[in-house]
């Protein structure tokens, strides 16, 4: 979730978003890619990580427990966090548009970067109204062998192939998009307990990360450079015509890179990270304030650097770490010990402890 930061900081810098972002009169190649790159497997992971650990919650108390819980934690945000980024962001985005500061309150644009928790809550819903169902799809064994065939492979290309077809109806995104973020929830909700798979990643994770590494990169080359490469050699027609046909050909291939990876990462951090650190702790911890608060923050910081000549790079780092260092500060003093984080995080630490 931290990494929004970086993407969110980056977007000024990056050449074609200039229609509805703010963008600085300098973009950068090098941020570019990073936030492609990243932009590319950082959602898909996210919701296979909420289905898993939907499921975890589930299986240790009930499914009512996790439905009390979900819309607690992801309700309750929405409903506060939402005014405060209808007041900060239109007059943020009006201040990078048109350098003038206009305060004012509107829909515009919402949800913002909060789509995600309206893609839970979604979900939270659903499985409300299929819950009468549940007794008859445990029974069946049809439900079971479907199960298998979309979900439990090493390399899912049911799944890839549904996934694809479901982002062609919300432009390859998945912000618009709950039936294909819904497939990754249920991927990972359907990895957990699954043991012997979740060994194979520990095992196999370098595998699943260079593989992916290299079909992400055939994704950004198609989708950055082949089309441009015949800009200037096709009539106008036949060039649209070649550029839908590149994108369509392009989905399943981002689909693939995004499980891969992953798949990757999950080996990685479940092969290195086994222990408690209380430094970890607290930053996983803060993860999800510093999400909900930080585009409001990042976006003035990187909005007023565009007076300054600097380069690209620089701006984008200032804007990073200027913003951590205040999403931190305000979590550590006014989230991690209050009733803001008993509902962020489940638990109400003492002021001195991390």
């Amino acid at each position: 979730m931290v990494l929004g930061i970086v993407l969110h900081a980056a977007l000024p810098f990056v050449s074609g978003f200039e229609r509805f972002w703010p963008s600085d009169p300098k973009s950068s190649s090098a941020i570019s890619f990073i936030f492609h790159f990243i932009h590319l497997w950082r959602m898909p992971l996210f919701f296979i990580l909420a289905g898993f650990f939907a499921k975890l919650l589930i299986e240790r108390k009930t499914w009512k427990k996790w439905l009390t819980n979900r819309l607690v934690r992801i309700g309750i945000p929405i409903l506060i966090f939402s005014p405060v980024m209808m007041v900060t962001l239109p007059w943020i985005y009006m201040y990078g548009w048109k350098n003038e500061i206009n305060i004012t309150f509107t829909l515009e644009g919402y949800p913002h970067h909060l789509w995600f928790l309206w893609h839970l809550l979604i979900f939270v819903f659903v499985s409300c109204a299929i819950r009468p169902l549940n007794i008859f799809i445990k029974n069946t064994h049809f439900f079971e062998l479907l199960n298998k065939i979309v979900f439990m492979h090493k390399l899912p290309m049911v799944l890839i192939l549904l996934i694809s077809f479901f982002i062609l109806f919300s432009g390859g995104e998945l912000i618009l998009n709950p039936f294909a973020t819904s497939l990754y929830f249920l991927l990972g909700y359907s990895i957990y307990k699954d043991l012997n798979f979740l060994n194979f990643l520990v095992f196999n994770w370098k595998k699943y990360m260079i593989i992916g590494l290299i079909v992400s990169c055939v994704f950004l080359i198609f989708e950055n450079h082949l089309y441009l490469d015949f800009q200037y050699k096709l009539p106008p027609q036949e060039l649209n015509e070649l550029h839908d046909l590149i994108w369509l050909i392009n989905q399943p291939i981002k689909v693939t890179g995004s499980i891969l990876i992953s798949f990757g990462l999950i080996g990685l951090f479940e092969s290195q990270i086994n222990q408690f650190n209380p430094i970890g702790r607290f930053l996983s911890d803060s993860a999800y304030w510093m999400y909900l608060i930080h585009l409001p923050i990042v976006n003035l910081i990187g909005f007023y650097l565009f007076q300054f000549s600097l380069l690209p790079e620089i701006k984008f780092l200032i804007a990073i770490f200027s913003t951590l260092f205040l999403t931190l500060i305000t979590y550590k003093v006014f989230v991690r010990s209050t009733y803001l984080g008993f509902l962020l995080n489940g638990k109400m630490y003492p002021f001195k402890k991390i």
